[in-house]
C-alpha cells in the first residue's frame, strides 16, 4: 500500500507499507515508526481518513495442498507473512515458521503466529526465543529433521541472501519479497529496481514484484 503522508506539499512522496492482515471490511497494516513520515501515521486517529493507493505488486504464489512449507521474517518484514501464513491453514497443516528481531520489545503478534503453524523466534540479544538468526532456527528445524518444500521469506537483504546461500543446491522452491525506498509504487519512475539473473534486465520491485522466485533476482 502507497500511503500518502500529510494533506500539504511537505511531503510529496508516498510511504510503501506492506498489508499484515485482511478481512471482509478492513485492512491491517503493521509498522516501525523511524521517521517523519511513520511518526505522523502514527499519531492518526480512528475515524481519520487516509489517501491510499493499492493494493500493489504481486503476493506470494501457494503451494500445492500438504506441501511442506517453511516461512521465515525478519523484523518488520514479519508483517506480510501473518496474511500468507493465515492462508497456508487452509491448504497445508505442515507449516513451520522463523521470525528473528533485535529484541523482545520488537516482537509482536507472537500468540497470533504461534497459532498459524510450528513458531521458533530468535533475537540478536537472547531477550526472546534463542539468541542468533533466523539461519540458526533452520539450522535446529533440519537438525530435528525437518525439510520443506517451499520457502516463503521477507526481511533485510543480508537475511534473504543468507537464506538462499542456504538452500541453494535444494530441492526447495524459494520466494523472497523485497523491501525497498519506494518513490511512485507503479513502475513508472524505476526508482526500486533490482537486478536480475538475466544482466540484461532489471525489475520494478514495486510492480514486478515485490515477491520473486529466489532463483529471478540478484540479492
Amino acid at each position: 500500500m502507497m500511503i500518502q503522508i500529510g494533506t500539504g506539499c511537505e511531503h510529496v512522496l508516498r510511504r510503501p507499507i506492506s498489508i499484515a492482515a485482511v478481512d471482509e471490511d478492513s485492512l491491517t497494516l503493521v509498522y516501525r515508526t523511524v521517521g517523519e513520515g511513520t511518526r505522523w501515521l502514527s499519531k492518526r486517529k480512528s475515524g481519520d481518513k487516509l489517501d491510499v493507493l493499492g493494493p500493489l505488486g504481486s503476493g506470494f504464489p501457494l503451494p500445492p495442498p500438504n506441501a511442506e512449507v517453511l516461512v521465515v521474517g525478519g523484523g518488520i518484514g514479519s508483517p506480510p507473512l501473518y496474511q500468507l501464513a493465515s492462508e497456508l491453514t487452509g491448504i497445508t497443516e505442515n507449516v513451520d515458521l522463523a521470525l528473528g528481531f533485535r529484541s523482545k520489545s520488537e516482537c509482536f503478534w507472537i500468540d497470533e503466529f504461534s497459532k498459524l503453524g510450528n513458531l521458533a523466534i530468535a533475537t540478536d540479544d537472547g531477550s526472546a526465543g534463542v539468541q542468533g538468526s533466523v539461519i540458526d532456527l533452520v539450522n535446529k528445524f533440519q537438525s530435528a529433521g525437518k525439510s520443506w518444500d517451499y520457502v516463503y521469506a521477507c526481511g533485510p537483504v543480508g537475511m534473504l541472501r543468507a537464506l538462499q546461500e542456504h538452500f541453494a543446491g535444494q530441492a526447495v522452491h524459494g520466494y523472497v519479497s523485497l523491501e525497498e525506498r519506494m518513490a511512485c509504487g507503479v513502475g513508472a519512475c524505476y526508482g526500486c529496481v533490482c537486478k536480475t539473473e538475466d544482466k540484461a534486465f532489471a525489475k520494478r520491485i514495486c510492480a514486478d514484484g515485490p515477491v520473486f522466485d529466489w532463483n529471478e533476482v540478484i540479492l
